[in-house]
């Protein structure tokens, strides 16, 4: 079986940010956060703008043709887009998924939205 620690390198693929970079994205137009931690989570709370698209069926949300496809990102491939979870493992696997679907400029926050929380104000 595969270890945790070989599971999360994959963040060596994937370009992270921290909350503080994030933080100065919040109000640029050009760039949209994608929250993939659960809907109860999203709803409690979550970063800005954030469209919620659960990680459990991200490849869903983003595969051509797939009965829950989410044309926004066919509608806006310029965009940058900030991937954040809880604590960042979700995340992490999540910008590598959308970068191995096609989503060109995609990154993740490293610490997820509890280092977010940790500099919001």
């Amino acid at each position: 079986m595969k270890k945790f620690e070989d599971l999360m390198s994959i963040s060596n693929d994937i370009e992270n940010i921290t909350a503080e970079e994030a933080k100065q994205k919040l109000d640029d137009p050009n760039v949209q956060f994608i929250d993939v931690r659960d809907k109860d989570s999203f709803t409690k709370e979550t970063i800005g703008n954030a469209m919620n698209l659960e990680r459990g069926l991200l490849e869903f949300y983003l595969a051509d043709g797939s009965p829950l496809e989410n044309d926004y990102f066919k509608k806006n491939p310029e965009k940058e887009y900030v991937v954040f979870c809880g604590l960042g493992g979700q995340g992490t696997l999540a910008t590598k998924t959308m970068k191995d679907m096609g989503i060109k400029n995609v990154k993740n926050i490293s610490g997820g939205i509890a280092e977010w929380n940790k500099i919001k104000d």
